[in-house]
């Protein structure tokens, strides 16, 4: 339970997925998930010049969101703290909407920060019995399968009753994730994006 004034947790599992995204869609129909919206997101970092977040554990992000009819939604500003290394974790985070996201970079920017990471995703996001459930897929990672949720004990019965349990649990963030491909990759200069298409 969160103490008051202090920041909200997320609670979530992430589900390493091996099937066709379209299969695994139909998975989730067919167990109950309803069906939200798709969306293809641009996550960007940023940090202090000598990284005292990524010391600290904590993340400071923005987030582009565009929808597969070509509509931009809101850019989100996410603050997480550290998380627990369990297969469910928990962190502390706090999110809000940016509009117009220039004036979050700017901020950012005056305060100090840095823009040093940057990856694409995409997401098909449904709603099962109050919890969130997102299938997403990575450029050079996959796809991978999200469950949020206000407790632990509901990631669990949720990943249970949409039939999940055969998906082994991927305790790696996206965020280290990237930045471990990234650090090997110099030539990508921070970025890592889908291919454009031809």
């Amino acid at each position: 339970m969160t103490a008051p004034g202090s920041p909200p947790h997320e609670i979530e599992i992430k589900l390493r997925v091996a099937e066709d995204y379209e299969l695994m869609s139909q998975r989730l129909c067919d167990a109950g998930a309803h069906y939200i919206r798709d969306v293809r997101e641009t996550n960007i970092f940023f940090d202090t010049a000598d990284g005292q977040l990524r010391t600290a554990r904590a993340a400071l992000r923005l987030r582009h969101q565009i929808t597969r009819e070509g509509q931009a939604l809101p850019s989100v500003v996410t603050w997480k703290g550290p998380r627990t290394m369990a297969q469910v974790s928990s962190r502390p985070s706090v999110d809000f909407y940016a509009q117009p996201p220039e004036m979050a970079e700017l901020l950012f920017t005056t305060l100090g920060y840095v823009k040093f990471m940057e990856f694409q995703k995409r997401r098909r996001s449904y709603e099962f019995r109050g919890c969130l459930v997102e299938l997403d897929e990575m450029p050079v990672f996959g796809l991978f399968l999200e469950i949020e949720a206000p407790t632990e004990a509901a990631v669990i019965k949720a990943r249970h009753d949409l039939a999940l349990d055969d998906l082994p649990v991927e305790e790696t963030s996206y965020f280290a994730m990237v930045r471990n491909y990234l650090q090997q990759h110099p030539e990508l200069n921070g970025r890592l994006h889908f291919p454009q298409p031809k």
